[in-house]
């Protein structure tokens, strides 16, 4: 849904902005808020006077708002510190709207995924709206054909005694132009690249069309001029061609892009990220890489999970993370939270979780607000003797030296918890 002419408003998430009434409701009283912006319930909006707060939630992207108005919803740290925990977590980049946005120019190379999801993207395109056909030079052997190569038939033929092959060139229509090799040797790479799980089901199927209409096409790498052969696509055509060529060469040459928006950067589909989603992939997958060593498993508990009571399975617990030594010894719990304040609710989900698993400890993991520093903080014990910890770590400054700061805080408690 491209948006011509629209305002680009950029706010940090959990922020807030002010939008007059009128920029948001028309005459008639009717919403002018996009129904599929509603539906993905990213946005909190709160009356005032004469106008509407609108603050941003979990999510951060570039969202449309109405057919004027597009929300650039940036996070709070350094996009830098985004790719980092995308890289180290893992991002199946699904949540991708049919809007292409600009993002700025950085020399950190492209998450891999991401180029994969907006490849295919501009490639669904292009298979709806037909691959490019076009007439194209061919070298005959053999045979005469309307064109003879004096030359080459001479040195190649009439040289060594044979008066009747020629060289000829000939124009063919069909696929097999120099850009559907290029494309077709994008397919290829990005074949391999996808991952073989079910959410990618469709890119895989995307691309085994695309080269099975390509079959007759020899593929071919390309040089770096030929990232400007989109010119010579028909101008119906040229615009899915300039996309796919586009994420092919910042896949090849290592290019790379940032979040924030600029009006002259790099064109890409736009992709929406949960934080929250996000800050607990990367607290889970950085216990898993560090605690393997000491044979300590970090499970997720939404795919492990456990009992809230022991005579049914009415009220399933669902922890973000369990800390077990061996088949069935829990040795902590652990609830990942993306948010600035701690709630009542966050406290009595991880006591009750503890609590049903008999597990000797439960942290809660939060990242800090502006100006607190990285620590540990006790909560209390239980007459069980379960403790509790809540553990702020900061995701603003250099977030490699955070996430060992921090697993060297945890540590002692799963020592202590395994003797125990």
């Amino acid at each position: 849904m491209p948006l011509p002419e629209t305002r680009i408003v950029e706010v940090e998430e959990r922020g807030r902005r002010y939008f007059a009434r009128s920029e948001l409701v028309d005459h008639r009283g009717h919403s002018l808020i996009l129904p599929e912006t509603r539906e993905l319930k990213a946005l909190e909006f709160k009356d005032v006077a004469d106008g509407v707060n609108l603050m941003a939630l979990g999510l951060i992207g570039y969202l449309p708002l109405t057919s004027s108005i597009t929300l650039n919803i940036v996070p709070k740290f350094p996009i830098e510190n985004l790719w980092t925990m995308l890289e180290i977590g893992g991002e199946t980049y699904d949540r991708i709207l049919p809007t292409i946005r600009r993002y700025q120019t950085t020399d950190k190379p492209a998450p891999i995924q991401l180029l994969a999801r907006s490849f295919c993207h501009y490639l669904r395109d292009a298979l709806s709206a037909g691959l490019e056909r076009s007439y194209y030079p061919r070298t005959v052997d053999g045979f005469y054909k309307p064109r003879v190569e004096f030359g080459q038939t001479i040195s190649r033929y009439l040289s060594r005694g044979n008066p009747i092959d020629t060289v000829s060139s000939v124009f063919e229509f069909g696929l097999d132009s120099p850009v559907n090799q290029i494309i077709k040797a994008a397919c290829l790479r990005f074949a391999r690249i996808i991952p073989p799980t079910k959410s990618w089901d469709e890119e895989r199927r995307l691309i085994q069309i695309a080269l099975d209409t390509l079959r007759r096409v020899n593929e071919r790498e390309p040089t770096g001029q030929d990232f400007f052969l989109d010119d010579t696509v028909s101008l119906r055509l040229r615009g899915n061609y300039e996309g796919l060529l586009r994420v092919y060469q910042l896949l090849l040459t290592g290019g790379g892009i940032a979040f924030t928006f600029e009006p002259s950067g790099k064109e890409l589909p736009s992709f929406l990220f949960d934080l929250e989603d996000i800050f607990e992939r990367f607290i889970r997958k950085t216990f898993i890489d560090a605690l393997r060593e000491q044979k300590i498993t970090v499970l997720d508990g939404n795919k492990h999970q456990g009992r809230l009571f022991e005579d049914n399975k009415t009220y399933p617990t669902k922890p973000d993370l369990i800390f077990r030594r061996g088949r069935k010894n829990v040795i902590g719990l652990g609830e990942v939270k993306y948010k600035p304040k701690i709630k009542e609710s966050d406290r009595y989900q991880i006591i009750s979780h503890v609590t049903a698993a008999n597990a000797p400890f439960g942290i809660l993991f939060s990242p800090t607000n502006e100006g607190e520093s990285q620590r540990m903080e006790r909560i209390g014990r239980l007459a069980t003797g379960a403790q509790f910890y809540h553990y702020r770590i900061d995701v603003r400054g250099d977030l490699i030296s955070a996430q060992a700061k921090m697993l060297a805080d945890i540590r002692p408690l799963l020592e202590n918890s395994t003797q125990g």
